[in-house]
């Protein structure tokens, strides 16, 4: 087991308190192989301990000490405006979980994500409309209304009025909870789980039909992506050609409104869950008017021709997530031969630019769909691809700086990705690329660069206090320590939006400075909680360091290349690459201070008594994600007997 895991494994039992299988202990020996089974208890253990908020499935949290207990308030950054995705989608992983375990602690777990959904539900007020997220408490939301504004954060209504929550509810947010209610509902759910499934399917579905396809907002306005698909219906044909007017070509090949079957792929999936699972009627009949009214309109033309890198670069693996996630359980329920092959026909166009990449989610998926069908291109290649990166899976997973594109076996691909980010020609193996910020298999397998920190600007300490100290970054924030760079508090709030450049403390007060910013002089007197603009006054003498300058320590001098390289010396000459220990070999920042060398880059910062040894600092807070990727794409694995 290696050093990473093992430290996750033991950092679970100072969590919980509780002991390990005795099939988990044993591998605590020094050289003993770790099994898929084994990091998914770990991973499980350490999400639900670290991400669960009263069912809900919060996928970033702040990476922090063992033993701290994360409650999931307004006073604790999480990111909690997606969780309704993630949820549903972890739901459906836990339903995989209890089909092959049978373990009654499972279903009572899955229990426990239902009344989150439900709850995202209730919270709003309104019947059928979800909340994308939310945290307790009361008052603005750190990480999100503090020092800026958001109009989609809400208070709770009724029993959840101490909460607060997230609107603005999106396509994939819906889409993904009536997946996980689907697997779900037929793999683990008892008598009374299949009756708050169904409930809560039927208030999500009324709203939408009511509302013509689409999620009504509590303004009475649909949400940003709020059209699930295309209502039938040949009166609502006007309002789709003004809605869709500047991206008509993306739903109707031919002139007018004629939109392809494909434009309906979010809302066809829903239509078959809820009939599946509340045996209305109502909704197979609207089906069926989606299926007739739209089957026989040409698909609009995909990316296609020869592979090519340039055609990787363009591929969108998000909404290839979601389309894989529709067509599951459409085709799993889906009895008409002709409309099957149609939807197969999809699935195969994703599988063209998905088989290589390793995500063992769609591969699955792949295979379940098609079942034994030996003409599956790439079939066995694939299985294996996928299976090789679970075992890959990094069992830490705090999102720490990653710089693949210094790498010379990494061959580059010529084209940028669709964010203009570089990408790799070939996909980066799951241990090496940047940790996707939340789902591992929505996100870009090319990736090479990502979480990279911003440059230190300044750096300055109190006059009379050495544990207290400032600095600004790159981004325009200042922070702040008073414990010896232990902990850095975000003093930017007070700032107003003020993007800061440099710092200059008082030469006879602690907790007086002066910030340079791009809206004028600012100052503080309590250290950063508050701000007044003195742009009247004069600037004092802001420190302008020249990095590539030598600078002297303790008998030694550093200075950082043209090449970006941190280098040492003791005497003349030019010295040498003095950056043993970093994360990314690359420098941006170098200080000398009363507590010894500071120096920062893309990977990080660091500190150095001797220029020559170096300890990580960690001054910016550091997040880490859940494993509900992991665990969804496992227990499903498992359950089709993909992995033994």
């Amino acid at each position: 087991m290696n050093g990473m895991f093992r430290q996750l494994v033991l950092r679970a039992i100072y969590f919980l308190g509780l002991g390990l299988p005795l099939a988990l202990l044993s591998a605590e020996r020094p050289g003993a192989a770790q099994s898929l089974e084994e990091k998914s208890r770990v991973l499980q253990r350490n999400l639900m301990e670290r991400h669960m908020l009263d069912g809900l499935y919060v996928s970033i949290v702040p990476a922090e000490a063992p033993g701290d207990k994360w409650l999931h308030t307004v006073d604790q950054p999480g990111n909690v405006i997606h969780a309704g995705v993630w949820t549903g989608r972890y739901l459906a992983g836990v339903g995989y979980q209890y089909a092959v375990t049978h373990d009654p602690a499972v279903r009572r777990h899955g229990g426990e994500i239902l009344h989150g959904l439900r709850v995202l539900q209730e919270v709003t007020g309104k019947p059928g409309l979800l909340a994308r997220g939310y945290v307790k408490g009361h008052g603005p939301v750190e990480g999100f209304e503090r020092g800026g504004d958001s109009r989609e954060w809400r208070q709770g209504q009724g029993t959840y009025s101490d909460y607060r929550f997230y609107s603005d509810v999106s396509v994939d947010n819906f889409n993904a909870v009536l997946y996980g209610y689907a697997i779900y509902y037929d793999l683990a759910a008892d008598a009374a789980q299949k009756a708050t499934v169904a409930e809560d399917v039927d208030r999500l579905m009324t709203h939408l039909l009511d509302n013509h396809y689409r999620i009504i907002d509590l303004d009475g306005e649909v949400t940003q992506y709020g059209h699930v698909g295309i209502d039938p219906d040949p009166s609502r044909d006007e309002y789709y050609l003004k809605t869709y007017a500047r991206t008509l070509a993306r739903y109707s090949v031919t002139p007018g409104w004629r939109p392809a079957l494909r434009a309906s792929l979010m809302a066809l999936p829903d239509l078959l869950i809820a009939h599946h699972i509340t045996g209305k009627q109502r909704y197979l009949d609207e089906y069926r008017k989606v299926a007739t009214r739209f089957r026989d309109h040409p698909d609009p033309a995909r990316d296609r021709g020869p592979f090519s890198l340039e055609r990787v670069a363009r591929v969108n693996h998000s909404s290839e997530g979601q389309a894989y996630e529709a067509l599951f359980n459409l085709m799993r329920y889906e009895r008409d031969p002709g409309l099957g092959s149609r939807y197969r026909e999809w699935l195969m166009d994703l599988w063209e630019m998905n088989w290589m990449e390793g995500n063992s989610l769609f591969a699955y998926m792949t295979l379940v769909l098609t079942g034994q069908d030996a003409a599956l291109p790439h079939r066995a290649e694939a299985l294996q691809l996928a299976n090789e990166t679970l075992r890959l899976y990094p069992a830490g997973r705090v999102m720490r700086p990653v710089m693949n594109s210094l790498r010379s076996d990494l061959e580059r691909n010529p084209f940028a990705d669709r964010m203009g980010q570089k990408q790799a020609a070939k996909p980066v193996p799951i241990n090496e690329r940047p940790l996707d910020n939340e789902y591992a298999w929505k996100g870009n397998p090319y990736q090479m660069d990502g979480w990279l920190k911003p440059a230190i600007t300044a750096l300055e300490f109190s006059c009379d206090d050495p544990q207290v100290a400032w600095f600004s970054d790159a981004e325009g924030r200042i922070y702040m320590t008073r414990d010896g760079m232990k902990s850095w508090d975000d003093r930017s709030a007070g700032l107003m939006g003020a993007r800061v450049s440099n710092i200059a403390p008082s030469e006879t007060r602690t907790f007086v400075l002066y910030a340079g910013t791009d809206r004028g002089l600012a100052l503080t007197r309590d250290g950063g909680l508050s701000w007044h603009s003195v742009a009247g006054e004069a600037a004092p003498a802001f420190r302008k360091p020249d990095f590539g300058a030598w600078q002297k320590g303790g008998g030694f001098e550093l200075r950082i290349d043209s090449l970006n390289r941190l280098l040492r010396r003791t005497g003349e000459g030019d010295g040498e690459p003095a950056m043993a220990g970093w994360r990314i070999p690359r420098a941006t920042s170098v200080f000398i201070t009363p507590r010894g060398a500071i120096a920062a880059g893309p990977g990080g910062a660091y500190a150095s008594g001797d220029g020559k040894t170096w300890n990580e600092l960690r001054l910016w807070r550091e997040y880490e994600t859940g494993a509900a990727d992991f665990l969804h794409a496992y227990w499903m694995g498992r359950y089709y007997h993909y992995i033994q």
